[in-house]
C-alpha cells in the first residue's frame, strides 16, 4: 500500500534491491533543434548528475530523433516546436527503455532511488494555483501500460490541424484526460495528496516533484521555463486568394518566430507598437 510522505527504500540489500527496483537507473531528456543551452539547462543538467551519479544521461537530440517515426512528432520538428517535439520523446523514450524523463528546465534536490520501486511514478504541478499531472518528471519501467497508452494517443495524431494552424494542445491537457478515461481521475485534482492509479503507479504532490513546500518533502523543482506557450496570438483580418493579413500580438520573447500556418510564406511584417504587428503571407499550392 502506498502511504503518504514514506519513501524510504525498505531492502536492506544492495543486491535484492536491485532485483526489486522495476525502475532502471536511466534519466531521459529532450534538446533537439540547433540552440545552444541555456545556463538554467546546464544548471539543472547539474543538479541530476550530482544527486544521480550513477544514472546513465540519454539526451535524445536531432540524430535519435530521426530514428523515430511518427507524423506528429515530424511535423513540430519542422515547425521549430521543440517542446512538443519532446511529448512524443519522452514517453517513446520511457516505452523502450524505461527510467525517468526529465523535462530541462526541472532541478533535481533529493535522490530519485526511493522512487523506483514503482512502475510508474510522477507528481502534481501547481500553477497558477491550480493542480493538474506533471509531465516534466515521469518515472516508468519498459514497457509498462500506461506509457504505452500515453504514447498511442500520439500514433494517429497531427500536429497540423485541417486549417493549417498547429495543435498547440499540451501535453499535461492530453494526459488529464487519459488518466480521466481510464481512472476517472478528474479534476479539480486534490494535488497536495498522493494517487495511486492502480498498484504499482503512483502521482505525488505537487512538494515532491514541482514546488517545494516548507517542512514537506521534495526531491524537484520545475522551473517552468514555458517553452510549449505560443509565443504570438494570431487574429486574422482579411484574406484574399494566396493572400491573409493578421494581428500578432507577442506574448513572450523567446525566438523572434513568427507564427506562419503550414504553407504561408512570409510577405511582410510591420509593427504597430511594443506587442502588436501585422502579418500579410502568401500562401501558394
Amino acid at each position: 500500500m502506498f502511504t503518504p510522505g514514506r519513501t524510504a527504500v525498505l531492502y536492506h540489500s544492495d543486491d535484492a534491491k536491485e532485483r526489486i527496483m522495476a525502475i532502471p537507473k536511466i534519466i531521459h531528456y529532450v534538446w533537439v533543434g540547433d540552440g545552444e543551452k541555456p545556463e538554467l539547462v546546464e544548471r539543472c543538467i547539474a543538479s541530476w548528475r550530482r544527486y544521480a551519479p550513477d544514472y546513465q544521461l540519454v539526451e535524445w537530440n536531432n540524430e535519435k530523433f530521426h530514428q523515430t517515426d511518427n507524423q506528429y512528432a515530424r511535423q513540430a520538428f519542422a515547425a521549430n516546436k521543440w517542446a512538443f517535439v519532446s511529448d512524443y520523446l519522452r514517453l517513446y523514450a520511457l516505452a523502450t527503455q524505461g527510467g525517468f524523463y526529465l523535462d530541462t528546465d526541472l532541478e533535481l534536490t533529493g535522490d530519485l532511488e526511493p522512487f523506483r520501486q514503482h512502475q510508474f511514478v510522477t507528481g502534481y504541478e501547481r500553477f497558477k494555483n491550480r493542480y493538474a499531472p506533471l509531465t516534466a518528471l515521469m518515472g516508468a519501467e519498459a514497457g509498462h501500460s500506461m506509457i504505452s497508452d500515453m504514447l498511442a494517443m500520439y500514433q494517429q495524431r497531427s500536429f497540423i490541424r485541417s486549417d493549417g494552424s498547429f495543435d498547440l494542445t499540451p501535453n499535461t491537457g492530453l494526459i488529464a484526460q487519459h488518466f480521466a478515461q481510464k481512472f476517472g481521475l478528474q479534476p479539480p485534482y486534490q494535488g497536495a495528496n498522493p494517487t495511486q492509479l492502480e498498484p504499482g503507479a503512483v502521482i505525488y504532490p505537487s512538494h515532491y516533484f514541482c514546488t517545494p513546500e516548507a517542512g514537506l518533502p521534495n526531491y524537484a523543482i520545475h522551473h517552468f521555463n514555458g517553452s510549449w506557450f505560443p509565443e504570438y496570438e494570431r487574429k486574422p483580418l482579411f484574406s484574399m486568394t494566396g493572400y491573409s493579413l493578421a494581428l500578432l500580438k507577442r506574448n513572450k520573447v523567446r525566438s523572434g518566430q513568427l507564427p506562419l500556418l503550414h504553407g504561408e510564406h512570409l510577405v511582410a511584417c510591420w509593427r504597430l507598437f511594443k506587442r502588436y504587428s501585422l502579418l500579410l503571407a502568401s500562401q501558394h499550392s
